[in-house]
């Protein structure tokens, strides 16, 4: 489906907290393309960079089911604009630190933003979707992955100018999208709860005999588990590509363009990914996706040039294509508290991207970069395994869409 057909389909409120998420994401992802910087400037080492992107991630995620409660009980479009505005503004001072520890001190308060904003506009995103959860949820996530894809070519161009000050560039741009989200904050609804009455239909929602109980904790669990391997795999992935082709001597910028292709596949892959599911089902959504991974990233660290560009976005997309699925998922398991069901997914599936960024940096610093990335062929393995036992235990599925 093209973008413009999907927009069109969908409410002004769903565009509007999309291009909300792409804000945020604009403002932490850039990271990657600096890390080069740091190890030259101030001397540090892979397993450093692996710690900083571990509290990156721990930052991001472990408080989300606090703020996920949170956004089921108070007003989310405030968490919203309060959460874009720190973390524009804290990432955006990174690039003056000169210190190691307090630059994993700045990281991590510069996460907390992340894990505010995360539960609040994926309950919103929902909220304002009516029947169409799955394309509405693509969007969002297509919004977040345009950011990512952009934070590094954009960030990336102000750091080649500039050197690390170049970071300030964020302060002035995140405030500027706070002050249009404050004005058209009335668009977005206050209740976000998908057990009210479906605003499109009239009726109550109910379970479709797809087999998942509304409230199951094992579903959730389940749910989890598949998007902590997804993100242990794109985590580490999104962290070292840059310095590995850099090691296999490439440029920076072309470094920095192979980042971007992958963030922009991911795009693609969430544009499509929940859309799909509305028709084929979540789970099977999840099966093609894990099962293309592993051969997918062989090719990337087994090839050069046009091939290697290939495999990039071969791996983007099939990331992509689980990020609304996996959030739908766990809505649909949980649906009476939805904020707190979407930040479990989002918080405790997506804390393994830091522990699979330092994990790979220990794997590194002891051996070689190419064998700390080859771990990661046998991580989409255990999320297949996951996605096994959720098709075996809940057979059909999830709550009507």
């Amino acid at each position: 489906m093209q973008v413009s057909s999907l927009v069109n389909r969908l409410s002004s409120g769903t565009v509007f907290i999309a291009a909300s998420h792409l804000s945020l994401e604009l403002t932490n992802n850039f990271l990657p393309v600096a890390y080069p910087l740091f190890i030259r400037e101030m001397g540090l080492s892979y397993s450093q960079i692996g710690t900083i992107a571990l509290v990156s991630i721990v930052a991001a995620t472990l408080l989300q089911p606090l703020f996920g409660y949170l956004s089921d009980r108070f007003d989310s479009r405030l968490i919203l604009l309060a959460s874009i505005a720190w973390i524009g503004t804290i990432m955006g001072l990174t690039g003056l630190v000169r210190s190691y520890w307090l630059l994993v001190v700045v990281v991590g308060l510069g996460g907390l933003g992340s894990a505010a904003f995360h539960p609040a506009a994926a309950a919103l995103a929902s909220a304002v979707a009516g029947r169409r959860r799955g394309a509405s949820m693509s969007l969002f996530s297509v919004g977040g992955n345009l950011g990512a894809a952009l934070s590094p070519l954009l960030i990336g161009a102000a750091l080649l100018r500039a050197g690390l000050p170049g970071t300030l560039f964020l302060i002035p741009l995140v405030w500027i999208f706070s002050l249009v989200l404050y004005l058209r904050l009335g668009q977005l609804p206050a209740d976000h709860r998908l057990a009210s009455r479906d605003k499109t239909s009239g009726r109550s929602r109910r379970a479709r005999g797809d087999g998942v109980e509304i409230g199951s904790w094992l579903a959730l669990i389940l749910v989890v588990l598949i998007t902590a391997t997804r993100s242990w795999f794109q985590g580490a992935l999104n962290t070292y590509l840059p310095e590995w082709l850099q090691g296999q001597g490439w440029s920076p910028e072309h470094a920095n363009t192979l980042l971007s292709v992958l963030l922009a596949s991911v795009a693609v892959g969430s544009l499509t990914g929940g859309t799909v599911s509305d028709r084929v089902g979540r789970v099977a959504v999840v099966f093609v996706s894990f099962t293309l991974l592993t051969p997918a990233l062989w090719l990337l660290l087994n090839s050069s040039g046009f091939v290697q560009v290939l495999a990039v976005a071969l791996v983007g997309v099939n990331v992509g294509a689980t990020f609304p699925v996996t959030l739908l998922m766990a809505q649909e398991a949980w649906p009476r508290a939805v904020g707190l069901a979407s930040s479990l997914a989002i918080g405790f599936g997506w804390l393994p991207a830091g522990i699979g960024a330092w994990a790979v940096g220990a794997v590194a610093d002891r051996s070689s970069l190419t064998l700390g990335l080859t771990t990661l062929l046998l991580v989409p393995l255990l999320g297949l395994a996951a996605a096994v036992i959720f098709q075996t235990r809940f057979r059909r599925g999830m709550i009507e869409a």
